[in-house]
């Protein structure tokens, strides 16, 4: 048990690798296409193109990836979980000893912070980390003289969400593209953020016809639907205009009038 003592806690980048992904996919997703009435004239890529332009998404959904996504924080992997169409195995934290965690250090992802402030913000955070990791060491001895797999039950509890975990990630391109486009602007948690620009970077590699136009959603869509909370250091602030500074130009007429009989 001293050797636990012994044993920093780490900070490390999250990393992802792919595990598993369909094979030939734009054809599979091109003949999908095809059964729902597309023209046997268009050629494979040009059917996937007008397929992600257009949104008629749902043949997306034959291809599927699998990811191997390491030293993530807990409390980011919380927001992976609201993209609910997906498959997820995660890390036990009950079954396994977590005696010398490594976490995730916030400021990493914020190289803006450079300052006094920011230094002394880390050092308050690092040293919670390794508070953290000798209170739960103290927890387990304790508690493993009556039971080991009872001492990392309650252990368990004091780490932090900074401490890293590890998924297993399944998801189709469909709803990859929504993750991504979501996680990509500039609004998303930093971590987070760096999380869906390494998975863009591999998906982009094996399948550039579907992914080299996914963005954040203003980029994808051509429209921004963060509106007033879209932040100053957007890329796009000046480039793609908002969902309410559209409708403001655009004259709508009166659907109770005019859209009556076709609704």
């Amino acid at each position: 048990m001293q050797k636990w003592l012994e044993t920093p806690c780490e900070v490390i980048l999250l990393k992802v690798k792919l595990l598993r992904v369909t094979d030939d996919g734009v054809n599979l997703v091109a003949n999908s296409a095809r059964v729902s009435g597309v023209p046997e004239s268009m050629d494979e890529k040009s059917i996937v193109r007008m397929i992600v332009e257009n949104d008629y998404s749902s043949a997306l959904e034959h291809i599927v990836f699998t990811f191997d996504i390491s030293d993530i924080s807990i409390a980011i992997s919380r927001e992976l979980l609201e993209h609910r169409i997906a498959s997820h195995t995660a890390r036990s934290t009950r079954y396994n000893i977590e005696e010398g965690f490594g976490f995730v250090n916030p400021l990493e992802y914020i190289p803006e912070i450079e300052t006094i402030v920011g230094k002394d913000a880390e050092k308050e955070f690092l040293k919670a980390m390794e508070d953290a990791r000798k209170h739960y060491i103290r927890i387990y001895r304790i508690l493993e003289k009556y039971s080991n797999s009872i001492a990392k039950e309650v252990a368990r509890y004091v780490l932090p969400v900074a401490a890293h975990t590890h998924y297993v990630w399944t998801v189709n391109a469909r709803s990859l593209i929504n993750f991504l486009m979501l996680r990509l602007c500039v609004r998303a948690a930093p971590e987070m953020r760096e999380l869906a620009k390494k998975i863009r970077e591999i998906v982009v590699e094996i399948y550039p016809e579907i992914f080299s136009g996914i963005g954040c959603r203003g980029y994808t869509l051509g429209i921004c639907p963060e509106n007033e909370a879209r932040p100053k250091n957007c890329p796009y602030r000046k480039l793609i205009k908002t969902k309410k500074e559209v409708k403001k130009q655009t004259k709508i007429r009166d659907i109770s009038k005019d859209l009556y009989h076709y609704l």
